[in-house]
């Protein structure tokens, strides 16, 4: 009997985000019949919710640990002075545009006597209450663009991870290696060497049979134990990092204060792809909160229904909250405590090692001593569980689209294929295009500056239009939006241009390698 109901409560987690229906046909206006009064808005029955510590943390938790590897190189990119100053600001504004989805949100559900909506969700229903007769006809588009892109990042992220696990294992093998070898005899450097230039593809594919296994897990709660490994050994290994990097700084004023501005939509695109991670912890966090409570005796099918369709930004984590009124304040302290770490990483970062700072970080670590190479793999295997994490979103978005035209003693087996190819497609993107960097600051462009930059204010304006909204309101609306379209448009030019020309790149970023080797050392950014 516990077996079939946890059976069932999978299959309710499985339902695409896209479906304007529940997974056992239950609609939308009959399943309103079930919602809670809106003046119990987020306070779900039997479920006590989550404190303002607990929030905090899987605020700092879905923001800390992929993009912050990245960000040292992103300020080669925009200048010693520029860089963090743009990092506050972009920080600034994204959490700006937290706030106003959560107010949005509360706004819409008031209206649409719904009990909680999700980023697509609002969004959809943001055009449905819109001025335009066009958008209100069209609502339903908003909530299939907002998933469009989510699977577009979330893949991306994943595509990054791929890179990130092969370079880093590859390191550690060859310092392994070197550390064995040299010893022995005189023809170690020879053998050394060949083992050096291993193609970095070769790891990708050693690892893309583990990836695909890993997403086989479909309960996020079996993942559960993992995550907290994984959240434990990403913290040490920033220990650690910090401790290296804060020895030996260059002096600033050796550094470029500012980069030309062919550089800086790079840096754009890092930055905006490094603020929009918290989506996907959030739901892991609170789906994982609501499956654990199920052994205690509470029927949580309904609220998995209405709380598992939560994608991305803040409102997974206010949903959930046990006193929401205090989650701007969470949102605000977790925030500054985020924008500290990415600024002082990034800076120290590229002061630390200046022109010669790599894509990610770790990179960057000795490879002679094994405490340095040991954060190359603690941090791997963090990388590695947050894979499978990342692939939630776009797997329970597009698994459903096929396991809906199938029968059903099929629909288990065409959700391992549909994964199976979502894994060997980020796979493939890692291995055809080894200039991940640009392909991760084209997505953080195009893909993040729509979820994070461009779409909120919008949101806002098309959801408050009727209480006659300030000159100064809708101005700063209008700013934003431009500030993250611009960012689209000259992030999207230069990241393509950089991946047909990439000769110009390629020679800058080069050492005195070979140039098999230039892959291996400079293109992982905004790891996310």
């Amino acid at each position: 009997m516990a077996g079939a109901g946890r059976e069932e409560l999978g299959m309710e987690v499985m339902k695409p985000l896209i479906d304007e229906e529940d997974s056992d046909g239950i609609s939308d206006e009959e399943q309103e019949n079930t919602f809670l009064p809106v003046k119990t808005h987020y306070q779900l029955e039997n479920e006590e919710g989550i404190t303002f510590i607990q929030t905090l943390t899987h605020l700092l938790k879905g923001n800390i640990g992929t993009g912050l590897l990245g960000l040292p190189l992103a300020i080669k990119n925009a200048g010693i002075v520029v860089g963090p100053i743009s990092l506050v600001f972009i920080g600034v504004i994204s959490v700006h545009c937290m706030h106003i989805l959560v107010r949005c949100s509360h706004s819409l559900c008031q209206r649409m006597k719904k009990s909680s909506l999700g980023y697509s969700d609002t969004v959809s229903c943001a055009m449905e209450v819109g001025p335009l007769t066009a958008l209100q006809k069209r609502a339903s588009w908003g909530r299939y663009v907002v998933d469009f892109f989510l699977v577009i990042t979330q893949l991306g992220f994943c595509g990054v991870y791929v890179v990130f696990l092969a370079e880093n294992v590859k390191q550690v093998h060859e310092g392994f290696l070197e550390s064995k070898i040299a010893p022995m005899n005189i023809n170690a450097t020879g053998s050394s060497s060949e083992k050096r230039n291993t193609d970095l593809r070769i790891y990708m594919l050693c690892f893309l049979p583990f990836l695909v296994l890993l997403v086989f897990i479909r309960d996020l709660k079996s993942l559960s134990l993992l995550s907290l490994l994984a959240n434990l050994s990403m913290a040490v290994s920033l220990v650690i990092i910090y401790q290296y990097i804060v020895r030996d700084l260059a002096d600033p004023r050796k550094l470029p204060p500012v980069v030309g501005w062919k550089k800086y939509p790079l840096f754009f695109g890092t930055a905006v792809f490094a603020f929009e991670g918290i989506g996907v912890f959030s739901l892991e966090r609170n789906f994982l909160h609501l499956v654990n409570k199920s052994h205690m005796g509470h029927d949580n099918t309904q609220t998995c229904r209405t709380s598992v369709k939560f994608q991305s930004k803040v409102l997974p984590l206010e949903n959930r909250m046990k006193d929401s009124a205090r989650f701007p304040q969470a949102l605000n302290i977790g925030m500054a405590i985020v924008m500290a770490l990415y600024i002082s990483l990034a800076t120290l970062g590229y002061m630390r090692f200046g022109d010669e700072v790599k894509g990610s970080i770790t990179l960057n670590l000795p490879q002679d001593k094994w405490l340095y190479q040991s954060v190359k793999i603690l941090y791997s295997f963090g990388i590695f569980v947050t894979y499978s994490i990342q692939f939630y979103v776009p797997a329970e978005i597009l698994t459903p689209v096929v396991t809906s035209r199938v029968r059903q003693k099929w629909k288990l087996l065409s959700e391992l294929v549909v994964r199976a190819l979502l894994v060997c497609s980020t796979c493939a993107v890692a291995v055809l295009i080894p200039r991940l960097d640009l392909v991760i600051s084209f997505v953080g462009a195009v893909s993040s500056s729509t979820l994070g930059l461009i779409l909120p204010p919008l949101v806002e304006i098309l959801t408050f239009y009727k209480e006659n909204l300030s000159l100064l309101t809708i101005f700063k609306d209008v700013f934003i939006a431009v500030v993250g379209f611009v960012g689209f448009l000259t992030g999207t030019y230069v990241t393509v241009e950089e991946i047909i020309y990439p000769a110009s790149t390629v020679l800058a970023n080069a050492t005195g390698s070979f140039p098999t080797d230039v892959n291996a050392t400079d293109l992982v950014v905004g790891l996310k």
